[in-house]
């Protein structure tokens, strides 16, 4: 049974509350259910410390929390979910330890293999958390064990070599070809034995049930090894973790993942749209829509709607948890509908946040929102690559921006007036965002 975890207002009677649980239905594998990733919708299931977060108490594991949602989720049309790094390592797991371990702080092997069966059985993708830039050692700063590797594996500019404090494998390999990564051991992808790790966790993973992946801390390493890895193992969908807010930057990572090691083409990878993230919270936070007319973003590039992977927020940037960052979006439930409302009528692979979806509404009316837009979405046929021709774009607190997408379906955010013409009929009006088709 899915767990209900946003709570009621204090003017509803326990009568209604049973009600609406009594009316929840399973309704199967989504109908919209398909292998193409340009009609998906994605979810990102976890937040920072997630895995004991005093909100999941109730559960043993952070995987069997996220197993009671998969019927819920499913009733969503969400197509696949992203999920925590997967190997043994500290905390969250963004300092692995042990990659062939798949026994985490998020819960064990067992749990993480129950739950992408059953979300396999729900045709939901699985998407894993590849942190490949870097690894810390098992009981000193450098011992690698599961797998194990030689000094070769490590750069030789890591602070493994050059702190002082360092104990253990003196590293050995080349030099960092990407930006370093301090507290952890920086891995040298020039050697052929990580190489081949990579490589084999690729196939353990696909063993364990995942079938795309999401690639952590990019900017560490060259783009051809991510081509490299992807040319490895078939996959659904590849993502790379390019942090940057410039959208032309972002489109010259994904081109350059377009070839391996030995210069053979292979498909490019997805990365996330950070430049369409800031700009969107310019536009919606600082009611500077007119940010919006020139689609400032991954997705707005010809030909690149496919590539981007569009958020508002994630286990970095939504300080959720952690008191070290400063990149959240916005914790006004209007403005994080209006950001979702454009997400999901709006070219790109759209990523809902699970920490938005689940908590931070406790009216519901947020993943209300979200579960609708994401019908609309998949009603009307929009897609990673649909057009987009943005009509109005007005400044201020009664401002807003309005664009037709495809030739079916008009969307407004913002407070002020529009009326479209009279072709064009209501199909969703909330006082975040009004939506009509024709």
């Amino acid at each position: 049974m899915a767990l209900w975890l946003l709570s009621c207002s204090s003017s509803e009677s326990t009568e209604s509350q049973i009600e609406e649980e009594a009316a929840f239905v399973d309704q199967g594998i989504s109908k919209y259910a398909d292998q193409n990733p340009y009609n998906d919708v994605w979810f990102q299931a976890f937040w920072w410390d997630s895995f004991n977060d005093s909100k999941l108490e109730a559960y043993p594991s952070f995987y069997a929390f996220l197993e009671d949602q998969i019927v819920a989720l499913s009733n969503a049309h969400i197509d696949g979910i992203w999920l925590p790094p997967s190997s043994e390592g500290e905390g969250m797991g963004y300092h692995p330890r042990k990659l062939f371990d798949f026994n985490s702080f998020h819960g064990s092997r067992t749990a993480l293999e129950s739950l992408l069966s059953n979300m396999k059985s729900r045709k939901i993708h699985g998407m894993a958390d590849l942190v490949i830039n870097h690894r810390v050692g098992t009981h000193t700063w450098n011992d690698f064990t599961e797998p194990a590797w030689s000094c070769d594996a490590i750069c030789i500019d890591d602070e493994g070599f050059t702190n002082p404090d360092a104990f253990g494998l003196v590293p050995c390999g080349d030099l960092d070809e990407g930006e370093g990564w301090g507290g952890a051991r920086d891995l040298n992808h020039k050697s052929e034995e990580v190489q081949l790790g990579i490589k084999t966790y690729l196939e353990q993973l696909k063993a364990l049930g995942f079938d795309s992946w999401r690639y952590d801390f990019v900017k560490g390493f060259p783009a051809k090894y991510v081509g490299e890895y992807n040319a490895s193992t078939p996959y659904y969908l590849s993502v790379g973790e390019y942090w940057d807010g410039n959208a032309n930057a972002l489109r010259s990572w994904v081109d350059q993942t377009s070839e391996t090691l030995s210069e053979n083409e292979t498909p490019t990878a997805a990365a996330f749209d950070f430049a369409l993230k800031y700009k969107l919270a310019e536009a919606v936070v600082q009611k500077k829509y007119s940010v919006l007319s020139s689609n400032p973003s991954l997705a707005g590039i010809a030909g690149y709607g496919e590539k981007s992977i569009t958020f508002l927020d994630n286990h970095d940037t939504g300080c959720i948890n952690r008191n070290d960052c400063d990149n959240v979006f916005s914790k006004n439930t209007i403005e994080l509908i209006q950001g979702y409302a454009y997400l999901l009528t709006h070219p790109g692979i759209p990523m809902v946040w699970g920490y938005h979806y689940f908590f931070s509404d406790s009216f519901g009316s947020l993943q209300k929102e979200i579960n609708a837009l994401i019908a609309i979405r998949k009603d009307f046929g929009i897609h990673a690559n649909s057009n987009i021709a943005v009509l109005e774009a007005k400044d201020g607190a009664s401002g807003y921006y309005v664009a037709q997408i495809d030739q079916n379906l008009m969307l407004k955010i913002g407070s002020g007036a529009y009326a479209p013409g009279s072709s064009w009929k209501e199909e969703r009006k909330t006082a975040a965002y009004t939506i009509w088709s024709r």
